[in-house]
């Protein structure tokens, strides 16, 4: 309000708050918000909270004890070509440029990785004080942390790509439930030179991280419905990635690079018995167990509908 002249008081319009527009019109709009700007909308209020929550639709999750750490697994993460003749779901969004991504100020532990601001959805955690505390409490961060993360956006995450130090079983409770899950990246890291397992660890790691793979290829309630995977590293075998894809029946992309445990034999379940084979457009294979040989290369040239079939060294 403001009073004039001859007395008289006048009601000035305040302008109208950004909440104030229809919430699926918010939802909307925040769709094309790259991750850091939705998750600064999201502390601004309750609401906005659980408006930001729903829009959260693509995460690029990844937790370091170190930036130099964070350096060397971004210079250590495989670069997958880019399919020419049709589109990979693996492709970064067309979105906000580097220069538009923010000041690259922390929040919430979560930085701005400066090598991995082309990707708008990439969101890495840098444990703070981490040279205080030793392995099995960094493991035992990582694994709460992403457990958290998965399962407070579980209802509308579609895409999901995981850089982890090793696959849990808390972490698979929280990612087999993801119900609106349809394209799936998970990289085992393996740069020891970093983080060193301890030798009294590392076997028993192995052990928890082979059932871990197991439970999760049994129970993923996304498998009907998934249209994209790539697995890099990790403790999963034949036996365990055939569970997985035989519920699977319309993925069009599959990657497998570092998946020492995959032997011929999957590859004779990929071209005979799997009934989701027809679907598959891009198949892209790197330092897997197992040479591929003539006769492998032949039951991948049988899948009808492949546009891109590529070997990486």
């Amino acid at each position: 309000m403001n009073a004039s002249k001859n007395g008289t008081i006048k009601h000035i319009a305040m302008p109208p708050s950004l909440l104030s527009i229809p919430p699926e019109l918010l939802v909307h709009i925040l769709a094309y918000l790259p991750i850091q700007p939705l998750l600064k909308f999201s502390q601004t209020s309750r609401y906005a909270h659980s408006l930001a929550s729903s829009s959260l639709h693509t995460l690029s999750l990844e937790i370091h004890p170190s930036r130099v750490s964070a350096l060397i697994a971004h210079v250590a993460t495989t670069q997958y070509p880019q399919p020419k003749e049709t589109t990979s779901f693996f492709s970064l969004p067309h979105h906000a440029s580097s220069s538009e991504q923010g000041d690259g100020s922390e929040m919430s532990y979560m930085a701005e990785n400066p090598l991995t601001l082309n990707n708008p959805y990439k969101v890495s955690v840098l444990i703070p004080d981490a040279q205080n505390f030793d392995y099995t409490t960094l493991l035992n961060f990582h694994t709460a942390l992403t457990s958290s993360v998965l399962s407070r956006h579980g209802a509308t995450l579609r895409h999901l790509d995981l850089s982890l130090w090793t696959l849990t079983i808390p972490i698979v409770k929280a990612l087999a439930g993801l119900s609106a899950l349809r394209v799936l990246s998970i990289r085992i890291e393996d740069f020891p030179q970093v983080r060193t397992v301890p030798r009294t660890r590392a076997a028993t790691q192995r052990t928890e991280e082979r059932e871990a793979w197991r439970l999760l290829t049994e129970t993923a309630i996304w498998a009907p419905r998934l249209n994209a995977l790539r697995i890099e590293g990790g403790e999963l075998n034949t036996v365990q990635l055939s569970t997985l894809l035989s519920k699977v029946r319309w993925c069009r992309e599959l990657w497998l690079c570092k998946c020492t445990m995959i032997d011929h034999s999957f590859w004779k379940f990929l071209a005979s018995e799997w009934e989701g084979r027809n679907a598959l457009q891009i198949l892209g294979i790197s330092r897997c167990g197992g040479k591929l040989d003539e006769e492998v290369l032949d039951w991948i040239g049988g899948f009808k509908n492949l546009r891109v079939s590529c070997s990486m060294p």
